[in-house]
């Protein structure tokens, strides 16, 4: 459903969400650069656990050769500061490096291009490792637990995957973005369910690339290239739609990533249009903030955007290789982040994410790791 759609268009869902769960509605259902031209690479399958690919890729070219198999690391683990008791107070000091881990490899604990970053159960770390097209999931130190998928089209196989959240049960939801599809796992592994296929119907999609999961597990993905969101319920049903191609309030082009917060506003990266726009449950936009540029509270090309428990956002200014805070009414809070390859520096930032202790944790892109602060 457009954001401008009519009246009746956006009661559906909310007497969807009434009929469903009762008085709970759409008002409480909550509790707790430019366009990418990636091609996509033909890589070795292989099984959950049992094997490693062997080719990779960049964003726009392709890397034909592979990559060198550096030598395994420990994560590294820096000193970080006291937690403050006053979220506020805790951001407006955040750029100390706590924790990295990763390099450019196939190896368990390696990553190509990594984009999509999640926070699960006791702070693992889940992350799409894009171009190796599997999952990997992580312990709060960086220490590999395990790892699914493998290229391929069949069932919990992956094609240069983007999105990755983790529902309330502890189930992995993954966008498979050139297979066109959501796949669903257990919290083992284990091949669930799929659904979507390429298309601009209600539950296809072309190229889903962020998504994430609210409380009552409904499923929200950026369709990126039909410039839109789309909403299922947790077994892949379709729910409701809302964005057109545009720059207008409400209107999105190449949305990449979503975060939905604990008092039902959506936050989608609007990434072309250089700015995010934060809509109701209904697909009603409430506010929009940000423009092309590089002052703060200006984005280029922003990407991954994460949501604390109080409100505070977190947004992957990619194209400015920096982190920016925002309060929960959308004024500038804090940035921090330059292009390098440095501890805090940055090479096309793309996911985020946010953990219970109010660690903010990205997927540094072309420098093939995870930064902590």
């Amino acid at each position: 459903m457009d954001a401008s759609a009519d009246d009746e268009n956006l009661s559906s869902w909310a007497k969807y969400l009434k009929n469903k769960y009762g008085g709970r509605g759409a008002a409480t259902s909550a509790q707790t650069s430019s366009r990418d031209t990636d091609e996509r690479r033909t890589s070795s399958s292989s099984r959950p656990g049992s094997g490693l690919l062997s080719s990779y890729d960049r964003d726009q070219s392709k890397n034909l050769t592979g990559s060198p198999a550096p030598t395994p690391q420990q994560p590294l683990v820096q000193g970080s500061a006291g937690i403050g008791s006053m979220p506020k107070s805790q951001y407006l000091n955040k750029q100390a490096l706590v924790l990295k881990f990763g390099a450019r490899g196939s190896q368990p604990g390696f990553f190509t291009w990594p984009r999509g970053i999640a926070v699960g159960a006791d702070n693992t770390i889940i992350v799409a490792d894009s171009s190796n097209h599997r999952v990997q999931i992580f312990d709060a130190q960086g220490q590999i637990r395990f790892w699914l998928g493998g290229y391929g089209n069949g069932e919990g196989e992956f094609d240069c995957l983007a999105g990755v959240a983790v529902n309330r049960i502890g189930q992995y939801i993954i966008a498979d973005r050139y297979n066109h599809r959501i796949q669903i796992f257990d919290p083992s592994g284990q091949f669930i369910r799929t659904f979507g296929s390429q298309g601009t119907g209600n539950g296809e999609f072309n190229y889903p690339w962020g998504i994430c999961t609210d409380a009552l597990g409904f499923i929200y993905v950026c369709d990126k290239e039909n410039h839109r969101v789309q909403v299922f319920q947790s077994d892949g049903t379709f729910v409701a739609k809302f964005g057109t191609m545009g720059n207008k309030p409400g209107q999105l082009e190449h949305p990449h990533y979503i975060a939905v917060s604990n008092t039902n506003r959506v936050i989608v990266s609007d990434s072309n249009n250089h700015r995010l726009q934060i809509f109701d449950v209904n697909g009603k936009v409430l506010t929009t903030f940000g423009s092309e540029g590089t002052d703060e509270g200006q984005f280029k090309f922003p990407r991954g955007v994460a949501v604390d428990e109080q409100g505070y956002i977190f947004v992957a200014d990619s194209g400015n290789n920096r982190i920016q805070i925002f309060n929960p009414d959308g004024t500038f809070l804090r940035c921090f982040g330059r292009w390098g390859q440095a501890d805090g520096e940055f090479k096309g930032l793309e996911g985020i994410a946010v953990n219970s202790a109010g660690r903010i944790l990205v997927a540094d892109r072309e420098n093939h790791r995870i930064q902590i602060f």
